[in-house]
């Protein structure tokens, strides 16, 4: 009976979760995608309880290139918002970037994908918008509990600025979660599913990898990402879906009410030479 009982609860709980992201789909669907930055590591932790988590924050990118523009500059996102409403075992999360401001540096060859060319103007444009559901595979017995998640990447930049291709894409993920002592791992791998602006090749599948630790050290904890993607079967980057990756070495601090500052270092040509993100963080 309990098996029956935890198995329709995890169905409720997906139901609800899906009727809330058809709902999202469609509003932010109305008012718009990009790859100028990685898919961001999942935020695991919200579940097994019912919460809501809201995070935003900004970033500045140095050297970071805009692909489809053919320039590199410095890059500043604007509220880089998180929106998670978690059910326990399920989880849906809003994400996104209201506005990113680009300053060209340097040109480094043509614009394609009907980008403008560098003209001494700064680039203005939304960023990404992105809806995902998070659920943990394991059960709440687990000692390394296992999770999935998926979601897409909406159009909602504009191709013509050059920050972004405006196309839809996918992406899934697993990822495993565990412990040693006061330190908690996750590495996450899984496929993604990109528009191009290629019309010779409109889609490309790269792997997805992200790794994460934190060590638990009262209400101050260290924090180490790296985040990319890898598209295993091509021998050159197409533009606006480069080969991307960066290390994230930083902290969190706070508990239900916080903050986290993290550097950003790229190891890719297409990612940021140096950068900081600061975000604030309210569970309820």
């Amino acid at each position: 009976m309990n098996g029956g009982s935890s198995s329709g609860s995890m169905l409720g709980s997906l139901g609800r979760a899906g009727g809330f992201a058809a709902m999202a789909v469609a509003c932010w669907a109305a008012s718009a995608g990009a790859q100028l930055r990685p898919l961001d590591p999942g935020d695991f932790d919200v579940l097994d309880h019912q919460s809501w988590r809201m995070e935003t924050g900004a970033g500045v990118l140095g050297g970071q290139r805009a692909s489809l523009a053919g320039t590199s500059g410095n890059l500043l996102e604007i509220g880089v918002t998180r929106i998670v409403w978690s059910l326990g075992r399920v989880a849906l999360e809003l994400s996104g970037t209201l506005l990113r401001v680009y300053e060209d540096e340097e040109v480094f060859t043509e614009p394609v994908g009907g980008a403008r060319p560098s003209d001494g103007r700064r680039r203005i444009d939304a960023g990404d918008t992105r809806v995902s559901t998070l659920v943990r595979l394991s059960g709440p017995a687990a000692s390394t509990p296992w999770y999935l998640r998926f979601g897409t990447r909406l159009p909602s930049t504009d191709n013509r600025v050059g920050l972004g291709r405006d196309q839809t894409d996918f992406f899934t993920t697993v990822a495993v979660r565990p412990e040693w002592g006061t330190w908690v791992v996750t590495g996450e791998f899984g496929l993604g599913i990109n528009g191009t602006r290629d019309t010779g090749n409109e889609q490309i599948d790269p792997l997805l990898f992200a790794v994460t630790a934190t060590r638990t050290m009262g209400n101050i904890r260290p924090l180490l990402e790296a985040t990319g993607q890898h598209d295993p079967r091509s021998n050159r980057d197409r533009r606006g879906n480069e080969n991307i990756g960066e290390v994230r070495l930083g902290f969190v601090a706070g508990a239900d009410r916080g903050m986290s500052v993290l550097i950003v270092r790229g190891w890719t040509a297409t990612s940021p030479d140096l950068g900081l993100l600061v975000r604030f963080r309210a569970d309820f």
